[in-house]
Formats: C-alpha cells, structure tokens, sequence
C-alpha cells in the first residue's frame, strides 16, 4: 500500500495562519510549537476520518488507508473503491489491489495491476510491498515486475533498449595521445546511475582536470553531455548517435555578441581505440578551427 497524507484545508490553514503570526520573530519554542500543530492536525483527522463517512475521493482513500494498515482489509478494498468512484487518481487502483491481494482475491488484483502496468502508471514497489505476498508466485505478476523493471531501470536492459548504450564505445581506462603521438592525459570513464549515465574523469598531463556527464535523454531522442573542468568552466553539449559515431554539438552567445558553434566528434577505431575530434566555428560554420584530436589507447594492465 503507499499512504499519500494530506490535512484538510482548514486545518492546514490554521497551521499557516500560526506560522505567519509568528514569522519574523525569534522564538526558540517556535518549531516545537509547529510539532504540536502538526501532531494535533494529524490527530483531528484521523477523528475526522473514523468518526464520520467522507465526503470526497481523498477522504474515502484516506479511510481505507487507515483500514489497510488496521487490517481491515474488506472496509479498506471498499472505501479504496469509492474513492475511484469519486474520482481519486490510478494509485486508488493500487491500494485496491492491495487489499484485495490480502483478501484472496489475487485474479482482481493482477488485473489491477496490469491496468496500471499498460497505462506506464509507477515506479511501483511490487517486490517490497508486504500486501501483495500472496501474488509473488504468480507468473503473470513475475512478468508484471519484470516489465515494472525495463520502465523504471529501462537503461539496464539493452535489449530493449539499445539507445542508452550507444557510447558504451568510450568506457574504459585509457591512455590519450594527440596526433603526433604525445601523450596529453589520462582518463576514466565508467557507468553510473543504474548504467544510465557514462562518467567521464579527465586528468591532463599538462595541468587541468575535468569530468562529464553524458547520458540519453528519452523526453528529447537526443544525447547530452555536461562537461565540467576545474577552472570553474562548464560546456553543455547535444548530440546523436550517427553510423556509429556519437557527434555533439555546442551552441551559444559570447559577450562581444558572436555566436560560438562546436562540433565534438567520438569514433570507434581498430584495436578498441577511440577518436575524439572537436572543432569551433566562430562564422556559422563556413570555416572550422581545430580545438584537438585525440586517441584514446586502452591502458595496459
């Protein structure tokens, strides 16, 4: 079950209306005087709630919260149902589904959940929630957390998701050399966050460090990187994935009013090396500087 909590307006109007009379003064007893109203709030409605019927979706969802967590699971499944009666959003369907998976009546509550699976309602905790114990052996709600899964942590699942991984290429630990073969610096580059981000460590050799962030954004089908250097500098790149290559590019206004244009370019190369080829335009691109070319060479171990 997940509790949503909420006071009435008129209590949580009473706690501003206490707040604001004593905004602006220094009072050592002020927070402990909001714990008291906080703690009186919540003990007015849950009178509120057990003393007579609500009178609208979040009132009958509260209810049956309340009735859930007191194992009154047949009054809860009913006021969680008049709550969707009355309205309440598709989480009222999950507290459904909860209480009727405590009441045994798991094909009502797999429906339920698969309602929500098919409308990309979540995350959910299905494999935490105690209430939904007695559907853990069923397959279809294994295949319900598993595609709860490829939603929640879509960058984990390559196969099905395939865009996430497409400058996997550059993850590594490497030695990185300039065209005539000096070495320039040293970099790690690595997965985080559930493999949804390639983090990359920068260390020159020359003196300077930095590190970035690149990762695929789903909203926009476009690829960002948010590159970071010691100096205090910061570039914002966007970019996509092209025959192989992952080419970004970099766009803004500089303080004399010219438009700065930079295409940063990472190929794939034999022997599992990579190139890394940026370029400025400060003409629109009628005319193209090179800023470096690096190889990336994997490190011995």
């Amino acid at each position: 079950m997940i509790a949503l909590y909420a006071c009435p307006d008129s209590l949580s109007s009473h706690h501003r209306s206490v707040t604001e009379e004593r905004r602006g003064r220094s009072n050592p007893n002020m927070m402990k005087h909001q714990i008291v109203i906080l703690l009186a709030c919540a003990s007015a409605l849950t009178l509120q709630l057990t003393a007579q019927e609500p009178i609208d979706a979040n009132g009958w969802e509260q209810l049956g919260i309340a009735q859930q967590s007191k194992g009154q699971y047949k009054d809860a499944a009913a006021s969680f149902q008049k709550a969707l009666d009355r309205g309440y959003g598709p989480m009222g369907k999950y507290n459904l589904a909860c209480a009727l998976a405590r009441l045994g009546e798991g094909e009502k509550a797999l429906a339920l959940l698969q309602e929500l699976s098919q409308a990309g309602i979540g995350p959910l905790p299905l494999t935490t929630d105690s209430d939904l114990e007695s559907l853990r052996a069923e397959p279809r709600f294994q295949t319900l957390v598993q595609k709860a899964r490829q939603s929640s942590e879509p960058c984990l699942f390559p196969d099905k998701h395939p865009e996430y991984r497409q400058l996997d290429f550059w993850v590594g630990n490497w030695d990185v050399f300039a065209p005539g073969g000096a070495k320039v610096g040293e970099s790690h580059v690595d997965l985080i966050l559930k493999n949804c981000v390639v983090f990359e460590n920068w260390t020159g050799l020359a003196g300077g460090s930095g590190k970035s962030l690149n990762k695929y954004d789903p909203q926009s089908g476009k690829w960002e990187q948010f590159w970071v250097a010691d100096s205090g500098g910061t570039t914002y790149f966007t970019g996509e994935s092209v025959d192989g290559e992952m080419r970004y590019v970099h766009e803004h206004k500089l303080k004399d009013g010219q438009t700065l244009l930079r295409h940063m370019t990472f190929s794939k190369l034999s022997g599992g090396k990579v190139r890394q080829f940026s370029q400025r335009s400060m003409d629109g691109g009628k005319t193209w500087i090179t800023d470096y070319d690096f190889t990336y060479v994997p490190k011995k171990s």
